[in-house]
């Protein structure tokens, strides 16, 4: 049996000896970015490359998802590497994909190479030997949010229930059987951060048309609309005691024509806040504030609310596995660990509401996440750094007998199961009318 030092070593030196076949994986994710719940041809490429390690591959899990298991042979825990799969919607970055304004503004397309280049990592000869348990190696859809038109068409179609991926996938079954899961994520510094979750608000009001020189016999949706944003703007006084809160949105419908009174105008709401229980004062607030302009103004409010992610808290056990990999692989880097300064959202939460996970950084863009002058600085850390690490986070979890890792995996005790997790986020779920019919 290899050390673990030992282990980590074979696996780095087979992620460099594919250095210019993940640098060239990764660069080709970027210029073909797909949205969430699209990324068909990202998913199938990464596929083949699993595939090219011997490795069997389950996919349409999802849409888009896929899994595939290198099993070592001996008992251990199911240990699930994550890569993501979706880009952005953000037509005016200049890399965006001219017919559907897709980019990979938050770094996606390292994901699933850090994915493919750790598969190929721990499948390296003579590792696998040296190893007990399973790592369950899952390409991840729709991280980003999706446009409500398109996942509305899903949901009834009756493909997907969740927004999220992950948490459709953990409805899907795919993580029924996983004890630990770990991803890390494309940033400017190595840290790990706890994360808000958010719920997704769709909004429609419904007035009355009538010719715009003569609206008196009409009710505008639009000036309804127009009274909710000033009251949502407003009720900001509900939540300013609380550093992580953020309310924002847009206004998805407005009309068809200049010269009717507006009959419908539709607006799309993230909430999102540190804990289910500021989640759920957030949506009441909500509610009141966008049905209260409605009533004002004699309109009716159609709401439907949604779940988007859980809040992330990240286990300190895996905390403690990352920081010793990266001192590992760069000794001199700064690291920040479990400081919550990152006032955004991911869908990782939803796993550590069922299992032990890790939801680290690391350096390797320049830009604005989610602008137009984001980009992947360094292609070495991007590519290859992402793949050692996550390698090597995965042996400190399998090597030997894998007792850290069934260490760890007892962590799960304390977690929801997984039929009380999906019944706590569909409650979230409701179709409300105000004032009701």
């Amino acid at each position: 049996m290899k050390t673990l030092n030992e282990l980590k070593t074979l696996a780095c030196q087979e992620i460099d000896r594919r250095r210019q076949e993940l640098i060239a994986f990764g660069t080709d994710i970027w210029k073909h970015p797909e949205p969430g719940y699209r990324e068909f041809r990202t998913a199938q490429a990464a596929a083949a490359k699993l595939e090219e390690l011997g490795l069997t591959v389950t996919g349409g899990l999802a849409c888009t998802g896929f899994r595939a298991d290198l099993d070592t042979g001996r008992p251990g825990p199911v240990v699930a590497l994550l890569g993501e799969m979706d880009s952005l919607i953000l037509p005016t970055h200049p890399e965006a994909d001219p017919s559907t304004g897709a980019v990979h503004a938050c770094g996606h397309n390292t994901h699933i190479t850090a994915l493919t280049g750790a598969a190929a990592g721990l499948s390296a000869s003579g590792v696998p030997d040296s190893c007990s348990g399973k790592i369950a190696l899952i390409g991840v859809p729709a991280e980003e949010s999706l446009n409500p038109v398109y996942a509305e068409e899903l949901r009834s179609s009756g493909k997907i229930r969740f927004t999220s991926g992950k948490a459709e996938l953990i409805r899907c079954g795919v993580f029924d059987d996983v004890d630990i899961a770990m991803m890390n994520h494309s940033g400017c510094s190595f840290h790990v951060s706890d994360f808000n979750g958010h719920l997704l608000k769709d909004v429609v009001f419904h007035g009355k048309s009538a010719h715009a020189a003569s609206p008196d016999g009409g009710i505008n949706a639009m000036s309804a609309a127009n009274l909710a944003l000033h009251a949502l703007a407003l009720a900001k006084d509900n939540w300013t005691s609380e550093p992580y809160v953020r309310v924002h949105g847009l206004i998805t419908h407005a009309g068809d024509a200049v010269n009717i009174v507006p009959d419908r105008v539709a607006m799309t709401y993230m909430l999102r806040a540190d804990s289910f229980d500021a989640l759920t004062r957030l949506s009441t607030v909500f509610d009141r504030a966008v049905n209260g302009a409605a009533y004002a103004l004699g309109a009716v409010c159609e709401i439907r609310t949604r779940h988007g992610s859980s809040p992330l808290k990240n286990s300190d056990s895996l905390c403690d596995i990352y920081r010793r990999c990266v001192e590992e692989l760069v000794p001199d880097a700064h690291i920040r660990v479990k400081e919550f300064f990152i006032p955004g959202c991911t869908d990782m939460g939803d796993l550590s509401e069922i299992i032990p996970s890790v939801h680290g950084y690391f350096p390797c863009c320049a830009g604005t996440c989610h602008g137009t002058d984001f980009r992947i600085a360094d292609q070495e850390q991007a590519y290859i750094l992402s793949s050692k690490l996550l390698a090597c986070m995965a042996l400190e979890l399998i090597a030997g007998d894998a007792a850290a890792g069934k260490k760890i995996a007892e962590e799960k005790k304390s977690k929801l199961p997984i039929p009380e997790y999906l019944k706590r986020i569909s409650g979230f779920e409701s179709h409300t009318r105000f004032p009701s019919d």
